[in-house]
C-alpha cells in the first residue's frame, strides 16, 4: 500500500516516497552548492566510492557526506590525533586526487574517516613545506621581519665594528675595555696617515 500525494507547483501525482526522496536530493544539491567550485567533479566522483555495488546512493546518506565534508572544508582546518594543520582548499584538492588516484581496496567507504587522514597528510606535507621556506627565507635574509617595536637598526660603537672585523678575520678576540666605548682618536691611533700637500 502507498500513499499517493500530488506537488502543488506542477500537479504531479506520485508516492510520497517520491517527494521525500526529492527533498533529500534538495538537500544534498544545496550542500553540494556550498563546496568550493574547484573541488566539485573530485567530490562527485569521491562519492561514488560511497555507493554500493550495483546500487544508487540514497539520497539521505548523500546529504549527510555532502554535509560533513562541506562542514570540514570550511573549517580551513583539519584535526587527527591530537594535532591541527591548516587546510585551506588547494590541501582538500590534492587530497581527494590522491584518494581518487589510489583508492581503498575495501569499497564502499562508510564514513570520512579515510579522506580526513588523506587531507591531514597533505596538511602536514605543506606545512612542513611551508617551514622550510620560511627557514630558507630567515637564512637568507629576505623576508626577515623584526618585530614591530625593534628600531630600524641598531646603533654599534666603532670599538664593535672594529672588534666584529677583528674577529671575522681571526686575528683577535674582541677585548672588553672597562670603562667603556674607545674614542675614535685612540683607535685611529698607529693607523697609516694620508700626506698632507704642503
Amino acid at each position: 500500500m502507498s500513499i499517493r500525494g500530488t506537488c502543488p507547483e506542477c500537479g504531479l501525482s506520485a508516492d510520497m516516497a517520491a517527494f521525500v526522496a526529492q527533498g533529500e536530493h534538495n538537500q544534498a544539491l544545496a550542500a553540494a552548492l556550498e563546496i568550493p567550485g574547484q573541488l566539485g567533479p573530485r567530490v562527485v566522483r569521491y562519492l561514488g566510492l560511497f555507493r554500493p555495488q550495483r546500487k544508487a546512493l540514497a539520497g539521505g546518506k548523500a546529504v549527510r557526506l555532502l554535509t560533513e565534508l562541506r562542514d570540514a572544508i570550511a573549517l580551513g582546518r583539519i584535526s587527527r590525533h591530537g594535532v591541527t594543520r591548516p587546510a585551506p582548499v588547494s590541501v582538500w584538492a590534492t587530497a581527494l586526487d590522491q584518494l581518487l588516484e589510489r583508492p581503498p581496496a575495501k569499497l564502499p567507504l562508510h564514513g570520512h574517516g579515510y579522506l580526513f587522514e588523506v587531507v591531514a597528510s597533505v596538511a602536514d606535507q605543506a606545512d612542513a613545506q611551508a617551514e622550510r621556506q620560511r627557514e630558507e627565507a630567515a637564512r637568507s635574509g629576505s623576508n626577515a621581519k623584526a618585530p614591530a617595536n625593534a628600531p630600524a637598526h641598531l646603533e654599534r660603537s666603532t670599538e664593535d665594528v672594529l672588534a666584529e672585523h677583528q674577529r671575522l678575520a681571526g686575528q683577535a678576540k674582541p677585548q672588553e675595555s672597562p670603562r667603556g666605548p674607545t674614542p675614535l682618536s685612540e683607535l685611529l691611533k698607529g693607523a697609516p696617515r694620508a700626506k698632507e700637500d704642503s
